[in-house]
């Protein structure tokens, strides 16, 4: 039996598909590597293991690179970065005072339902 046109054409195919999915795999694998691998802390807030400093230098020398800033630019874009951590430390320290509300409140909620050994035991519990 001799192959036909139909048979080379489905291989020719079959390898195209293949080709293609390769290709795609490669793509979206390749694509999350590179954005892992680019810092953008203008939009990224600080991440638990930097401090806000950190951002505060990076912010800045990433606009130093974009742009070239006059000394007194320099000086105004110092001050709206500072602005910008002290309000960024300010909720943090909000957010961090309503953990601990929210916290006790849910101890002191939970309570009731719960024998005295367990109220001992009970994580976050007062230790009276």
């Amino acid at each position: 039996m001799k192959p036909t046109f139909k048979y080379y054409l489905s291989i020719a195919l079959a390898l195209l598909a293949i080709f293609l999915c390769g290709y795609g795999i490669g793509f979206l694998f390749g694509e999350r590597k590179g954005l892992r691998s680019v810092p953008d802390s203008l939009t990224q807030p600080p991440t638990q293991t930097s401090s806000i400093a950190n951002w505060e230098e990076t912010t800045l020398a990433l606009i130093q690179k974009s742009i070239a800033l006059t000394p007194e630019q320099l000086v105004l874009v110092k001050a709206e970065i500072a602005k910008s951590a002290a309000r960024v430390r300010a909720a943090r320290e909000d957010a961090f005072d309503v953990y601990r509300r929210e916290s006790r409140a849910l101890n002191e909620r939970l309570q009731p339902h719960l024998t005295p050994e367990q109220r001992k035991t009970l994580p976050g519990a007062s230790p009276e």
